[in-house]
């Protein structure tokens, strides 16, 4: 239930007094999966809160509330999405200083402290049947300490990532000589050393021709971070004197090798030749030059750079190097994805799927759509999202308390097209639909009502997405009975259409690629359109529909003939490239050979060989598995290590595991830990056939934003598990039925080198670094990192350790606590763990 509210303006409520705190009671409270919680309310005003007169609202991860769970003077209820309400009921009161609990039951688990309640306010109930919203200024979570607490049920087999369990997983790892180690992230194809160093200086110019200015441009302002007086460019010039330093770039269609982005690096005593097989070739020669610069050399100006002398010759294994980012759920804004690109480009990553539309928001400002921004890009409370969306993941009363509203204006679209374009890498826009189109229909009701008063309902309706006589009953799997568009309503694909054509004007504008659209397409729940007037008619009138279970196919049919039309390729989530049958899913025929590209994510619940079978019929297929490419899912079961984890948990060696042509073979366990028996298992599932190797167009990291508040957390995220996608995606698959000694060579890459680059790429990421792995060893504290080559630090005396704390050397004897923290060269540490003798 809501009621109209009004912007918070007068104190003395006891509302604004009282204190809100959250405990996670168990996962074990039966032998089904169910989890019990219990808010504690204390009342630090000075007046008696009583009554039903006001109910306090909160953001949460999805679960059902258990009907007659919650014992305490209130109820609890669930309203749509993540956003749930706590009412109390008329014998509610809480006299000053007092508190009291409300304690509930819920399906499943909560084992994140990112999972407790967010963006927690109150509405108060006034005269005439107004509210006012308060939010909560005081609120604690408890910490998740018990296994009952951080384990999901009695059937988790996921280890709990424990000091000593670190240690034995890090202990794996020897640190390696770093000159042995490859010189480049992602590993050449070839690459030889020459013996002794190049020297970039004052006199070290940058010879290009014409076709090449916006790469020599690049390297240029990547050198001027570094050195006190950047190169000159000198286009349209062949080579330096003779005798002279240079940098020489040149586009080489002669290349051997087949890819069009290959090139070919050689640093010779006095000259530093760049060849590219294309433009984008010499970019990617540019960016291995600059990996050759040891990170120190990147943190501040100097007369010269060092490089060590290499002859590289290089193209990369798959044509499509992806990373996917929802902007949708949380906003995050042109510069936080700028800074996505930079990384992206410098570990030679090519395409940007950027979801752009969801249930709880629309992110882009379309022209003569003003309301998809106004309504749909808006959260917070309101009686009936008439003006915004509802909060959600923890955006509040007005949006504030996360990163629930903002878009990006066209300006600014084509700004990042034209960013992006310049580094080589291409945008793929996602205007999600039939179902995740909430906000969208929202929106579109709004622009409904405003034209209705002024025009004929043709004209209102006309780009309408909702059928307003349709009685069906469903629930999405995010929670929402509404997010589904009409796909018989004409408004529909005119709504699409309009939307394609002013996205395909910014693209033009920006001089950018634009090839495909994705679509979404997926998730769409069983009982829409059942019960829908203008779904009845369509079926009725075309013969070639049957049934409802017709409509996704004639629905993705249309919208794929919309993007053909315009010389577009339809991309989409697996399911639009699935057909149902009385026999279950089977790859649909129908759109086999018409340029549509499903994105692959499901590896689980006996779908591990979904990517092959799609492949197999003859559809080019993206992989995004959730087991090895979801970078939103937690590094790890640690509660303090933010994220969701319904697929798993990933950490950057699960994306460096990846084998693409084998995915059945990197597909080890289930979510809750349990391992994969391979003969048994997967006994019954199709293998990748050779022929269809080509038709795997590569592979993308997934980047889902609920959990995700602010660019900070976004880097973290995303670094350096982007590493390992990195890798997979250029660098030659792995040889080996077991990774580790790859892997050894990769964590060594990235403790001595990568993760201090990152502190300079693109003025800095939040990247994540590990805890260190302690256990007690013939009676002393022995440590170790997953990174060899970074720094443990410790003291024995309880304290953080600090940047100027001893560096761990040797197995410490105390006999006190000993606490211990990992470090990069810059001072930046990881979460601190503690060990007792």
């Amino acid at each position: 239930m809501y009621w109209k509210c009004t912007p918070d303006e007068t104190q003395g409520s006891a509302l604004e007094d009282v204190a809100v705190s959250w405990k996670l009671v168990s996962n074990q409270v039966a032998d089904e999966p169910r989890f019990q919680a219990v808010f504690t309310l204390t009342n630090k005003s000075n007046a008696t809160l009583e009554g039903d007169d006001w109910t306090l609202y909160f953001s949460q991860t999805p679960r059902a509330i258990l009907q007659g769970s919650v014992r305490g003077p209130a109820d609890i209820q669930r309203i749509n999405g993540d956003l749930y309400q706590l009412q109390p009921d008329s014998s509610f009161r809480l006299s000053p200083g007092d508190s009291l609990t409300i304690t509930y039951e819920g399906e499943a688990w909560l084992i994140k402290e990112t999972d407790a309640p967010l963006g927690l306010f109150f509405v108060k109930k006034e005269k005439q049947g107004e509210g006012k919203t308060i939010r909560v200024a005081k609120y604690t979570i408890w910490p998740f300490e018990e296994p009952e607490q951080y384990s999901r049920h009695k059937n988790d087999k996921t280890p709990y990532p424990d000091p000593a369990y670190l240690y034995e997983q890090n202990a794996k790892l020897k640190k390696l000589d770093r000159r042995a180690l490859p010189p480049v992230v992602p590993t050449p194809r070839k690459y030889t050393s020459l013996g002794g160093d190049y020297s970039i200086d004052q006199n070290t110019a940058i010879y290009f021709p014409a076709s090449l200015e916006n790469e020599a441009g690049f390297l240029q302002e990547s050198l001027s971070g570094m050195l006190s007086q950047p190169p000159q460019l000198m286009k349209e010039a062949q080579a330096p004197p003779a005798g002279g330093n240079g940098i020489v770039m040149e586009v080489n269609p002669g290349l051997p090798e087949t890819s069009v982005e290959a090139y070919h690096l050689n640093i010779g005593e006095k000259v530093v030749t760049i060849s590219g097989k294309t433009t984008t070739g010499v970019f990617y020669g540019i960016q291995s030059l600059l990996a050759l610069i040891t990170p120190d050399q990147w943190g501040s100006k100097s007369a010269s750079l060092s490089i060590p002398r290499y002859n590289i010759q290089d193209a990369p294994r798959f044509g499509y190097r992806g990373m996917h980012l929802d902007i949708a759920r949380n906003y995050n804004d042109l510069k936080a994805i700028k800074k996505l690109v930079d990384g992206m480009a410098f570990y030679k990553m090519n395409k940007l799927h950027l979801h752009l539309t969801d249930d709880e928001g629309w992110r882009l400002e379309i022209p003569g759509l003003p309301e998809l921004t106004e309504v749909g890009a808006q959260r917070g409370y309101t009686p009936d999202e008439s003006d915004r969306l509802a909060p959600a993941y923890g955006s509040g009363a007005d949006g504030s308390q996360g990163h629930g509203s903002g878009y990006l204006t066209r300006a600014e679209f084509i700004e990042l097209l034209q960013y992006a374009t310049r580094r080589h890498i291409e945008v793929i826009p996602e205007l999600n639909v039939p179902g995740h189109a909430r906000a969208a229909i929202k929106a579109m009701e709004a622009r409904y009502r405003k034209m209705a008063v002024d025009n004929d309902q043709e004209v209102a309706a006309e780009f309408r997405l909702a059928d307003p006589g349709d009685q069906s009953e469903y629930r999405s799997v995010q929670n929402y009975p509404d997010n589904v568009v009409c796909v018989c309503c004409e408004g529909t694909y005119r709504f699409y259409e309009k939307v394609v054509d002013e996205v395909r004007a910014m693209f033009t504008e920006a001089g950018a690629p634009l090839t495909t659209i994705h679509t979404g397409g997926d998730e769409v729940p069983a009982g829409v359109w059942t019960a829908s007037p203008e779904c009845g008619d369509l079926i009725r009138e075309n013969s070639d529909l049957n049934s409802v279970a017709d409509l996704p196919t004639y629905f993705f049919g249309r919208i794929q003939s919309i993007l053909e039309e315009r010389g577009l390729k339809a991309a989409g989530w697996e399911e639009v490239a699935m057909l149902k049958t009385d026999n279950g899913w089977i790859p649909n025929p129908a759109f086999i050979g018409k340029d549509v590209i499903p994105y692959v994510w499901n590896n689980l619940w006996g779908n591990q060989d979904l990517g092959n079978r799609l492949a197999n019929a003859g559809y080019p297929v993206v992989l995004c598995n959730v087991t090895n490419l979801y970078f939103d899912l937690a590094y790890s079961k640690d509660p303090l290590e933010p994220g969701l984890y319904w697929g798993g948990f990933i950490d950057t060696r699960k994306a460096f595991d990846l084998r693409p042509f084998d995915v059945l073979h990197s597909t080890e366990e289930d979510p809750m830990g349990n391992r994969f028996d391979p003969e048994k298992d997967y006994a019954q599932m199709e293998r990748l056939r050779p022929n269809a190797q080509s038709n795997i167009l590569g592979i993308q990291g997934e980047l889902w934003s609920e959990t995700i508040k602010g660019p900070r957390m976004l880097e973290y995220y995303y670094f350096p598990k982007m590493l390992g996608l990195a890798e997979r995606a250029w660098g030659a698959p792995l040889t080996r039925p077991d990774s580790d000694t790859e892997w050894e060579v990769f964590a060594n890459e990235l403790g001595q080198r990568e993760l201090d680059r990152l502190n300079y790429l693109s003025d800095g990421y939040n990247y994540r670094l590990p805890p260190p792995g302690a256990k007690l060893v013939a009676g002393k504290i022995a440590a170790n990192s997953a990174y060899p080559g970074l720094i443990i630090r410790y003291t024995t005396d309880g304290r953080e350790p600090g940047k100027d704390d001893p560096v761990y050397s040797e197995p410490v004897e105390a006999d006190s606590l000993v606490c211990l923290k990992t470090f990069d060269p810059m001072g930046r540490s990881s979460r601190m763990v503690c060990l007792r003798k």
